[in-house]
């Protein structure tokens, strides 16, 4: 089954910046025992205006993933470039918000950056810094108010601000507390399950009457639903490619130990998606074929040595692409 592209997607996901500078007390990113090929790095300006220049049909990027966007120094270059050709940009994936000029914080308005998810797992510099090491609540707070102040100034509603809560063992009484400071500061909050294996939720039916979810772990989700817990993610290799900082294609915003043995800067999207390797990964996904098939560029295939892959092939359950 031939799966060459044939119409190309609008959006992509382009790694701003894979450093980070909190150390958050499960994320693997600063584990040195991780043999990641992401590397450590910021997306050049250079790199993004001639990625926008020869894909003139990108309509939108996501510069959120493994590190903290605002890390990237030439931040406000890229984000004035995106405003002046019409692109949409987004940080949904998350930001950590700490380090952030005013400068920079005033571009976030001015050249109307579309939506920002803000990563707070509390409502206390207490609670926070449990798991957000070396992370200032209150400075997070200060940043929100003064990008709030610029929205006022410049009288738009823009960037939208979600308030990103994962529920953990430490910070479940601060639920509500959260709930409150997200109105206040105009923010919608968004609660999500951790992955941590470990977690039994303790306040179980405030919980769930306050998140609105119906699930608390990832456990009970995929238990209760049909499909598993960030299934969507899958999804990524057809509808929103991520890219590495330095251009390597990564296919979707987990892959981290492989890339797909092709730099879209070099070569340009299109090429970059029609390569076998990514071809194979389509057909993986849908159940087509299996590892015999592509074991002459399996090194290339992120998703071979992906716990969601593996998971798909031990439920025999596959994508369904229309």
């Amino acid at each position: 089954m031939d799966s060459s592209i044939t119409t190309m997607p609008t959006s992509v996901r382009i790694d701003a910046s894979t450093i980070c500078q909190l150390r958050c007390v499960t994320c693997p990113s600063h584990d040195p025992k991780n043999k990641w090929v992401i590397g450590k790095g910021h997306l050049k300006y250079s790199d993004f205006k001639k990625f926008i220049d020869n894909h003139d049909y990108i309509r939108s990027v996501e510069l959120s993933n493994y590190g903290e966007m605002f890390m990237n120094p030439e931040l406000i270059d890229i984000m004035e470039y995106a405003y002046k050709r019409n692109v949409k940009l987004t940080a949904e994936s998350g930001v950590n918000f700490n380090t952030a000029s005013d400068d920079v914080i005033e571009a976030l308005v001015k050249y109307r950056f579309s939506s920002m998810g803000v990563a707070i797992d509390g409502a206390s510099q207490e609670t926070y810094a449990k798991y957000r090491v070396r992370g200032n609540y209150q400075r997070v707070i200060e940043n929100i108010e003064k990008l709030n102040k610029y929205k006022k100034i410049y009288k738009s509603k823009l960037p939208k601000l979600i308030w990103k809560y994962v529920i953990m063992h430490n910070n479940e009484n601060d639920v509500v507390s959260a709930k409150e400071k997200a109105q206040q500061l105009n923010m919608r909050i968004k609660f999500k399950l951790t992955w941590d294996p470990t977690y039994e939720p303790k306040n179980i039916e405030m919980l769930k009457a306050e998140t609105g979810l119906a699930a608390l772990t990832r456990d009970e989700y995929n238990k209760t639903n049909s499909k598993r817990y960030l299934s969507h993610i899958c999804n990524m290799i057809w509808e929103t490619p991520q890219i590495n900082w330095d251009g390597r294609l990564l296919g979707c915003c987990i892959a981290a130990r492989k890339d797909f043995g092709v730099n879209v800067f070099e070569v340009g999207l299109e090429e970059a998606l029609n390569t076998l390797s990514y071809k194979y990964a389509k057909q993986l996904l849908q159940g087509n074929i299996t590892s015999d098939d592509v074991t002459d560029v399996a090194d290339n295939i992120p998703c071979l040595t992906c716990k969601h892959y593996k998971k798909m092939v031990k439920r025999d359950s596959f994508l369904v692409i229309n």
